[in-house]
């Protein structure tokens, strides 16, 4: 039986230390991923607690779930969107811009002395529009499945699909036009 499983299930059964390693394991990511949302870390800090005292009130009514990161990241999400809409400051209608920055392009920019294929690809990822970004983002640096992502971003599962395949095809044509085929190599995960 799934580890996750176990944990949220002593968890809805008022297990303290599942709440406490739920809690302090998903805590960065999900703060990582909200700030993606909405760059204000004391608001996405104040979301996230929120979910969590959601969490702790529902007690023995939640779903079980075996996979709690999808679904504390999912959770965090609608907080975030009814957030705003409450506050008045964003309308739902509008895209929200999603930023993010992978693990590889944090790690390129950090260094000072860039390879050519480091800059090629932190260029390319900077093509990306903001749903392909985030959708890149879960698929890849999250490793969530499409029906996760689907959930998530409110989308089906063959717009899930064309999405990843159009931010894959920008950043090949991308970095085919900066004429660098060995960082086509260096993309073989995608």
């Amino acid at each position: 039986m799934n580890s996750d499983y176990k944990i949220w299930e002593a968890f809805k059964d008022g297990d303290k230390s599942a709440l406490s390693s739920i809690y302090f394991k998903h805590f960065h990511s999900m703060f990582q991923y909200g700030i993606r949302i909405k760059e204000d870390p004391d608001f996405v800090k104040d979301c996230i607690h929120d979910v969590f005292l959601k969490l702790i009130k529902a007690g023995k009514r939640l779903n079980s779930t075996d996979n709690i990161r999808f679904y504390l990241f999912k959770a965090l999400k609608n907080t975030i969107y009814k957030r705003l809409e409450k506050e008045k400051k964003v309308q739902l209608t509008i895209d929200l811009n999603f930023k993010t920055s992978f693990v590889l392009e944090e790690k390129v920019l950090s260094q000072e002395k860039l390879t050519e294929h480091e800059k090629a690809l932190a260029d390319a990822l900077s093509h990306l529009s903001s749903r392909q970004r985030e959708i890149i983002y879960l698929r890849y640096e999250c490793e969530m499945d499409y029906s996760q992502i689907c959930d998530i971003m409110k989308i089906k599962n063959d717009s899930a699909r064309k999405l990843v395949f159009r931010a894959i095809k920008t950043l090949r044509r991308v970095i085919k036009v900066q004429k660098d085929t060995s960082l086509l190599l260096f993309l073989g995960i995608f």
